[in-house]
């Protein structure tokens, strides 16, 4: 019966009401704030900065564990990820993960994330608007994720908590993401089995909401749904929706690899997205390169962010 669950779920007609509950215009719901902990939502990978957040079928690695935690099956032995970026407003972003499959346990991947956004020293200010001293801000989770490979499917979720902190005043929460994906017929990289086609679908941040004193605000609730192609050999096309839920937007992003040289990949991408939820991943073209040597790769993402600037993404990954 479970195999039999799995093979409809699988099915090509079973993602077209998910796509469509993605892409379905709706009202906010009266009750609901936008969301808060928005650094949940900044891309983690250089790769996938690259390609406009277009990742949800494309994670194949490490950086799984922030996009698309079902993304981890198909690593197949210990990698470890590390990425910085110099973000806004001199603040700074950095991402520690490790990935290795689990012993005695066919088919199956561990992985364990630390991200933390550093927003450097804030100006402080009196009711009369005279400076006051300054403080502090960060944001910071860490994740544990699973992933189990059956067949051509991938199944993953990942567990999280999260800590955002402004002049000492402390606010938690814990959340979930569940994560699936499915290869199709045909040979070709970057996806589970090898096929050149992927299917992929995401649900972000299920979890008690953010609480500053008496001001609470909800997790930014994300629904994703991509779609991986093997164009060419060397060459792979990825489109991603995405849709916030408490915010009540749809963004949608494309993204191209194409290898030019062995062990260098040409990178871009461009996404479509409105309002302050553009923030997060940074509207309009993105363009990237990488570089792969000896089992180790080393990718560069620009991300434009209009007049606050255009922070750059290192990231560094290396499998053992």
């Amino acid at each position: 019966m479970f195999n039999r669950v799995i093979y409809l779920l699988s099915r090509p007609w079973a993602f077209i009401p998910m796509v469509l509950f993605i892409l379905m215009p709706s009202a906010k719901v009266s009750s609901a704030l936008e969301s808060g902990a928005e650094f949940l939502r900044i891309g983690s990978d250089a790769r996938a900065s690259s390609m406009g957040g277009a990742y949800t079928a494309a994670a194949n690695d490490v950086s799984a564990i922030h996009y698309n935690p079902a993304g981890l099956a198909a690593v197949n032995g210990a990698e470890l990820g590390l990425s910085h970026a110099k973000w806004l407003m001199d603040g700074s972003y950095n991402f520690v993960g490790l990935a290795m499959p689990v012993k005695n346990a066919r088919g199956m991947v561990m992985g364990l994330g630390i991200t933390r956004l550093s927003s450097g020293d804030i100006e402080g200010r009196s009711a009369d608007r005279n400076a006051s001293g300054g403080f502090g801000a960060y944001d910071q989770s860490v994740s544990l994720s699973l992933a189990k490979r059956m067949g051509r499917n991938g199944f993953g979720m990942t567990a999280k908590y999260i800590e955002s902190s402004i002049a000492g005043i402390k606010a938690r929460s814990v959340a979930a993401d569940l994560g699936y994906t499915r290869a199709f017929t045909g040979r070709g990289a970057g996806t589970i089995a090898g096929s050149p086609v992927s299917l992929a679908l995401a649900v972000h941040n299920l979890g008690a909401p953010m609480k500053y004193i008496d001001q609470e605000d909800p997790l930014p609730l994300t629904l994703s749904a991509g779609l991986m192609i093997g164009v060419l050999p060397g060459v792979n096309l990825a489109l991603d929706a995405s849709r916030l839920v408490h915010d009540g937007e749809t963004s949608f992003s494309i993204g191209s690899e194409y290898v030019a040289l062995p062990g260098l990949s040409l990178r871009s991408g461009y996404l479509a997205e409105t309002g302050a939820s553009s923030l997060g991943q940074g509207g309009g073209f993105n363009a990237g390169v990488g570089i792969m040597l000896m089992d180790a790769r080393l990718d560069y993402a620009v991300t434009p962010f209009g007049e606050l600037g255009a922070p750059q993404r290192i990231s560094f990954k290396k499998k053992f």
